[in-house]
């Protein structure tokens, strides 16, 4: 099985080639890559966590609109945290 960095190397090949299934125009691709080239320039990956940093506890909304803190959820075990950006 392909490692996953090569899978999504390979995701991103496909996608822009502008083929099916994706079909992405070339004006989006080259938006996408703009807008990610001005991310990288305010040097927010350098203030990104990093693998085997400790994220800073939070409180949130569950899916189900409840509030949830991070630091009782650790008192329960290990915590995974998913960005859903919703279905529209």
């Amino acid at each position: 099985m392909a490692s996953l960095q090569q899978r999504l190397n390979d995701f991103k090949q496909a996608f822009e080639s502008g083929a099916p299934p994706y079909n992405a125009p070339h004006e989006a691709i080259e938006t996408m890559h703009r807008a990610t080239a001005e991310l990288k320039a305010t040097g927010i990956e350098d203030r990104a966590l990093k693998v085997g940093d400790r994220a800073p506890s939070f409180t949130s909304f569950s899916q189900d609109h409840v509030q949830i803190n991070s630091t009782d959820l650790l008192r329960q075990g290990p915590l995974v945290v998913s960005f859903f950006r919703g279905h529209w």
